[in-house]
């Protein structure tokens, strides 16, 4: 009799240890599924900048390229002083 009742209480515990490792499981997967989720949409929203950013420095090179053309001897004057002033910077 005490055998019987000690076996049905060890069944009755694995059962709710087997209840709660399920639920667990099941919210671990969830928590992974909604961490993906958020994964992927920030790896597209820094995807979506850093083509802003590329298509940025293309046009600011652009830009740059065409007042050089536009404007050589100006744009040697500018390389010239800033030479000098990087130049003096280092000095120090």
């Amino acid at each position: 009799m005490r055998a019987e009742k000690s076996n049905k209480s060890t069944e009755k515990v694995a059962r709710k240890l087997h209840n709660g490792i399920d639920a667990a499981d099941e919210r671990i997967d969830e928590a992974v599924d909604a961490f993906s989720e958020r994964l992927a949409k920030l790896e597209d929203r820094l995807r979506e900048q850093g083509d802003k950013l590329l298509s940025n420095a293309r046009d600011a090179r652009d830009s740059a390229s065409e007042q050089v053309r536009a404007h050589p001897l100006a744009a040697f004057g500018v390389a010239f002083v800033a030479g000098i002033t990087i130049a003096r910077l280092f000095r120090r």
